[in-house]
C-alpha cells in the first residue's frame, strides 16, 4: 500500500471547496460539471494544457495521485499496457470514473487489521512488515518517511487514526489550492472542459472568454423576458464569440413499438444486413453512451470475497464464486466452456495490463484443472483462490480485478455491458476472431469520425474555413464531429439548450472542447429522451479561441 500524504488531492471534498466560489453560489454546478472541473484541476497540475498527452506510467501515476487516487502498480498496468503509447485527457477522465478515491474508512480498515490492541496505533515493526511485504510493497526509505512523521509517531508506535486524518486534510487542501488556481487563471479557464464558462461581466472585464448564454439569461432575466424569441436572443448572444454556426434537425416520433433501437434502455438486439465482398472486416461494437447513467445508489456494505473456516483455511464466498463464473462466461469468447491462452490473456490485459507467456501458462496447466490444454471453470476459480492466498486473505487485488471487469463493491455489474456478436452468411462460412479488447484504443473514435465526414452534412465556421462541423443523422441518433484543419488548437463552445426531448452522451447542455491541430474529434452523440415523441436537435457551435 503506497502512501504519500503530501501529494494527493481527494475529490471527496469537492462540493465544500467549490461552494466557496462566488460563481458557484450564483450558479450551482451539477455533479457532472464538478467531476470534469476536478479532472482538469488534477490534469493541469501535472501538464500545461489538457491537450498534452500522458506519455509514461510515472506521469499517469502522478496525475492519478493529484486526483485523490492511490493507484497500485497493478492498477497502473491495467491502463498502461505494453501496447500503450499515450493517453489523453478524455482517457484520464474515463480512468477516474472507474477508479474511486481512497476514503478515510478504507484507510482505517486497512490499518485496523494490524491493530492487535484496538487502540488506534501499530508497532513500527508490524507497520514495516505490512508496508514492505503485503500488497503494493514499499521500500525501506519510503517506510522510514512515514515513521519519521512527527505528528503521527511516538514511542515506537504509529498512530494511524491521526495519520488518516492528516492524509484526508492534506488531500482537501491540495484540491482546494488547485481549484483556486484554476478559478483565477484566465488562461486555464479558456481551456474549459465539460462545464460552463466561468467569467461574468461583473467579475471578468476581459473580452475572452465571453459568458455563455445560460449565464446571461440568469443575470439578466428581465431583459430576456421582454424578448419573445429566445432563439434570436441566443443568436445575438453568440455573436460575442469569434464566430458561430448552428444546426437544427427535427426528428419525428418513433411510432413502432417493436422497433429495435441501437441504444438500448435494457437488453435489445440490433442487426445489419447487406452484401460484403471477399476480405477482412472489423466489427467495432459501440454505444453512444447517451442513456448510460452514473450509478447513484449508495452501497451500504461491501461484499465479502473470501472467508476462513475453523481451521484457518481460505475459501471464496458463494457470491464471489458466482461473479467469477459470470466473468468466465464473458471471457470464454468461443463459448466452448474453456479458456485458451489467448482468451485468458484478454482477461489479463483488461485487469492487470500484462500477458501470460507460454512458460507461465504451462505452469498454470500443471497446477490447475485443464482440459485440452485449456483452463476449466474450476481451474479459473482455483487460480483466483491462489491470488487470495498470496495476499494472505487481503481482497484488494481481487477488487482491482472486479472493478476492471465493471463490478462495484456490491458485486453488481454497473460499469460494463457484455454483448454477443452472431454472424450469418448465405454462401460462405464466415470466421470471427477477437483481436482487440483494450480500452482507450482510439479505433472507435477514428471509425466514427471517418463515417461522419463521409456521410454527414458539413458547415464551415464563418471566416474560419479550416474549422468544420460535420453532423450525421440516422433514425435513432445524431452524431457531430469537429474537424480542425488549421495549424493551431481551437476551443469550441457547444450549446444545446434549445434542443427539445434530447439527451447527449456528455450529460451537459453547455460544454466546451479543445480540438488539436490537424485533427478531428467526436463532439457529441444525441438521442431522443423519449423516442415516442418528436425531438428537435438545435445546437450552436461557437469559436472561443
Amino acid at each position: 500500500m503506497a502512501i504519500s500524504p503530501g501529494s494527493d488531492a481527494a475529490f471527496s471534498s469537492q462540493k465544500s471547496t467549490l461552494s466557496e466560489s462566488p460563481r458557484s453560489k450564483k450558479f450551482p454546478l451539477t455533479e457532472e460539471e464538478i467531476f470534469y472541473m476536478n479532472c482538469r484541476a488534477a490534469y493541469l497540475t501535472v501538464f500545461k494544457s489538457s491537450l498534452d498527452n500522458i506519455i509514461s506510467k510515472d506521469q499517469l501515476c502522478l496525475a492519478l495521485q493529484h486526483a485523490g487516487r492511490n493507484p497500485s502498480q497493478k492498477t497502473i498496468n491495467k491502463y498502461w499496457t505494453p501496447q500503450t503509447a499515450k493517453l489523453n485527457f478524455d482517457d484520464f477522465c474515463l480512468i477516474l470514473r472507474k477508479e474511486k478515491p481512497t476514503s478515510k474508512a478504507e484507510l482505517l480498515k486497512s490499518f485496523k487489521q494490524l491493530d492487535v490492541n484496538d487502540d488506534g496505533s501499530i508497532l513500527h515493526t508490524d507497520l514495516y512488515k505490512l508496508l514492505t511485504k503485503r500488497g503494493e510493497k514499499m521500500t525501506r526509505e519510503e517506510v522510514n518517511a512515514v515513521i519519521n512523521l512527527a505528528d503521527v509517531n511516538a514511542d515506537g508506535r504509529f498512530d494511524y487514526v491521526k495519520f488518516c486524518k492528516l492524509y484526508m486534510t492534506t488531500n482537501e487542501q491540495c484540491l482546494k489550492t488547485t481549484l483556486e488556481k484554476l478559478e483565477v487563471d484566465g488562461k486555464l479557464r479558456r481551456q474549459q472542459f465539460g462545464s460552463h464558462m466561468e467569467g461574468s461581466p461583473e467579475r471578468d472585464p476581459s473580452p475572452v472568454p465571453k459568458p455563455s448564454p445560460r449565464i446571461i439569461r440568469k443575470t439578466d432575466q428581465e431583459s430576456f423576458s421582454n424578448k419573445g424569441d429566445t432563439r434570436s436572443s441566443l443568436l445575438t448572444t453568440t455573436r460575442e464569440f469569434r464566430t458561430s454556426v448552428s444546426f437544427t434537425i427535427t426528428m419525428g416520433a418513433n411510432s413502432n413499438r417493436n422497433s429495435r433501437l441501437t441504444e438500448p434502455n435494457s437488453i435489445k438486439m440490433f442487426g445489419w444486413t447487406g452484401e460484403l465482398g471477399p476480405g477482412i472486416y472489423w466489427l467495432i461494437p459501440s454505444t453512444t453512451g447517451c442513456r448510460l447513467k452514473k450509478e447513484r445508489k449508495p452501497i451500504t456494505e461491501e461484499a465479502q470475497l473470501v472467508y476462513r473456516d475453523e481451521t484457518g483455511e481460505l475459501f471464496l464466498t458463494k457470491e464471489f464464486r458466482s461473479t467469477l463464473s459470470d466473468i468466465f462466461e464473458v471471457i470464454d469468447l468461443d463459448g466452448n466452456g474453456l479458456l485458451s491462452l489467448e482468451e485468458y490473456n484478454f482477461f489479463e490485459l483488461r485487469t492487470s495490463g500484462e500477458k501470460c507467456d507460454e512458460d507461465a501458462w504451462a505452469v498454470c496447466r500443471e497446477n490447475f484443472d485443464t482440459k485440452k490444454n485449456e483452463l476449466t471453470r474450476q481451474g479459473f476459480m482455483d487460480l483466483n483462490l491462489m491470488e487470495a492466498n498470496d495476499g494472505e486473505g487481503d481482497p484488494r487485488d481481487l477488487w482491482v480485478t472486479l472493478h476492471s471487469m465493471g463490478y462495484n463493491k456490491a458485486l453488481e455489474l454497473t460499469e460494463a455491458c457484455p454483448f454477443v456478436i452472431d454472424i450469418y452468411a448465405d454462401k460462405c462460412k464466415p470466421r470471427i476472431k477477437t483481436v482487440h479488447m483494450e480500452a482507450c484504443s482510439g479505433q472507435l473514435e477514428k471509425a466514427i469520425c471517418k463515417s461522419v465526414l463521409n456521410k454527414g452534412d458539413a458547415k464551415v465556421m464563418d471566416g474560419y474555413e479550416n474549422i468544420i462541423v460535420h453532423t450525421y443523422k440516422c433514425d435513432t441518433w445524431i452524431t457531430s464531429v469537429i474537424e480542425n484543419k488549421s495549424d493551431n488548437k481551437v476551443i469550441i463552445h457547444i450549446n444545446n439548450e434549445l434542443s427539445k426531448n434530447c439527451v447527449n452522451n456528455r450529460g451537459l447542455d453547455i460544454f466546451a472542447v479543445e480540438v488539436a491541430p490537424k485533427s478531428t474529434m467526436v463532439c457529441q452523440h444525441v438521442m431522443p429522451l423519449n423516442e415516442r415523441q418528436e425531438w428537435i436537435y438545435y445546437c450552436v457551435y461557437s469559436l472561443i479561441s
